[in-house]
Formats: structure tokens, C-alpha cells, sequence
């Protein structure tokens, strides 16, 4: 949900936030390189879940298909290839290269004064934090430079959606 959730446009601080976000369901044609974020969300009997569902999620340039659950949980799926370059980049851990549009959304969706944006800066700008995660990680600077990143990749098993998909589940591709 990191990194990926924000860059559909919702408020953090306005809108329901999903139970879990995925880039994968199994047993569906839905994989890491269809470029796509699988939201489940709990159903709530909620004026602004409504509120929500019609005006934010139903009308989203890029909601690819719904799917309802039968346990009061809903998915929508979100086609990302608009986006490919920094899909991409998420699935191969390169979070310094997502693009500066997508940094500035995620500066805005999490605000530069909180904690989770701590956490955040040093993956999507390492360089400024090497020489500190070398020490609190106890290696070498010049270990961390050659390396990259700070943030690990993906997990496939975390990333994917294992929740049967319900029969009669009419595709679109």
C-alpha cells in the first residue's frame, strides 16, 4: 500500500482506506506484470463508504473491474500501465527511480511532518541517508552506495491476493 495506493489520488486523511492492497491474484490472469493494484475493501453500511464508492472509486480513470467477496469485502482493480516506468520500478525495488510525479503524490498523500514520511524519504532519496543506515545497520557506506536502495523489493507471497476469486466472475482483459 505504500507506494503504490496513493498514486490512485485518494485522501489518506478523507477516504476509507483499502484492508490490504496486492499487485497479484492467484488463480486469475491477474500477475505482477499485468501492472495492476488489487484493493479489497471492507463493504460498510456507511453514508461515506457510499459517498465513496460512487463518487471516488466507481468513476476512477483507472478501475479496471469490481469483484464482490462473499464475506462483506469488495476488490476493485486499478490498471497501472498508464504508469508502467514507476510499476516497474516498485517491482524491482528501485525506489529512488520512480518518477518525480509520483514523489511529489506520495510527499503530498503521506506529508513531509509525519512519521511514515521518515521512513519514505530515505527509500524514494537514499543518498541523503546512506551514512545513517550504514550505522544503524552496522555495514559499510560504501556497501549501501553500491547496493541502491534501502527499501527491500516486493514480497511476491505478501503482494499476492490468495482469497478464491468467486465463480461467474466475468474477466475483462
Amino acid at each position: 500500500m505504500t507506494f503504490l495506493y496513493p498514486l490512485l489520488g485518494f485522501k489518506k486523511d478523507k477516504h476509507p482506506r483499502p484492508l490490504q492492497t496486492y499487485v497479484s491474484w492467484s488463480g486469475t490472469a491477474y500477475d505482477a506484470s499485468s501492472r495492476k493494484l488489487i484493493c479489497v475493501y471492507e463493504i460498510k453500511n456507511t453514508e461515506d463508504w457510499k459517498v465513496f464508492e460512487r463518487e471516488y472509486l466507481i468513476t476512477h480513470k483507472m478501475l479496471d473491474m469490481c469483484v464482490p467477496l462473499d464475506n462483506n469485502k469488495i476488490v476493485y482493480i486499478f490498471d497501472f500501465n498508464s504508469m508502467a516506468s514507476d510499476y516497474d520500478a516498485f517491482l524491482n525495488g528501485k525506489y529512488s527511480e520512480l518518477s518525480s510525479f509520483v514523489k511529489k503524490t506520495l510527499t503530498d498523500y503521506y506529508g513531509v511532518h509525519t512519521p511514515e514520511w521518515v521512513y519514505i524519504e530515505s527509500f524514494l532519496f537514499p543518498a541523503k541517508y546512506f551514512k545513517q543506515y550504514s550505522q544503524i545497520l552496522d555495514v559499510e557506506e560504501d556497501f549501501l552506495r553500491s547496493v541502491g536502495e534501502l527499501c527491500d523489493h516486493y514480497d511476491k507471497k505478501k503482494e499476492t491476493f490468495t482469497q478464491k476469486c468467486p465463480e461467474g466472475v466475468e474477466w475483462i482483459n
